[in-house]
């Protein structure tokens, strides 16, 4: 009776590694062929699972393009940037969420995860609707609030504007040049420069003067 839960828990594992390589051979599948190219065939076997197997656990390639996001969702959430500090520069720590958010856009799995999940909503804008967009930039928002409530940016009236006007600006240097243009990921000197601007063009827009 004893080795009952540990053989659960071996069980779970086991099942949680084989979802994980699904759906990472579902965005080297996407990526690489584009969501309407792409097998189901061939996605069990680049995760080496039978399509029982598969199937047990995505009944179609619109559930992993759903798991997909949620991935990608998922890692949004571990960005590492936390609340506001009423005892901290507010430009220096508008540069550390800029700088958190560039290296994240940057990264390979999330350029990976977006080529993968982009393959669709290109071909089927309705699957980009089904997306909590917002939820992208739940944290910033909270953050910005919480700056808004220690007595700067009384000029923002929209903080989730706000919040999307500055991760796009982040977006169109750091995430969308690989992806649509093929350029190679920004150097630490194009890194710095993209922050510093983006910093104070956020500033001269919404820090509270006097």
């Amino acid at each position: 009776m004893n080795d009952e839960p540990e053989l659960k828990l071996t069980e779970l594992k086991l099942t949680d590694r084989k979802r994980a390589s699904i759906v990472d051979a579902a965005v080297e599948e996407f990526r690489n062929r584009g969501f309407y190219a792409s097998s189901m065939n061939r996605i069990a076997e680049l995760a080496k699972v039978s399509k029982r197997t598969l199937y047990r656990h995505f009944d179609s390639k619109a559930a992993l393009f759903d798991a997909i996001v949620e991935e990608l969702m998922l890692r949004v959430d571990q960005i590492p940037y936390g609340e506001f500090n009423a005892g901290e520069d507010l430009a220096e720590q508008l540069a550390a969420v800029a700088r958190a958010e560039i290296e994240f856009l940057s990264s390979e799995p999330v350029q990976a995860l977006a080529r993968a999940g982009l393959s669709r909503v290109i071909g089927e804008p309705e699957a980009a609707r089904s997306v909590d967009h917002d939820r992208f930039h739940q944290r910033f928002i909270l953050w910005l609030k919480q700056a808004k409530s220690a007595g700067h940016f009384s000029s923002m009236q929209d903080t989730a504007f706000a919040a999307r006007q500055f991760a796009f600006q982040l977006q169109a240097f750091a995430f969308w040049p690989p992806i649509v243009r093929g350029e190679l990921v920004l150097n630490a000197r194009r890194r710095n420069k993209i922050i510093k601007e983006t910093v104070q063009m956020f500033l001269a827009r919404y820090e509270t003067c006097g």
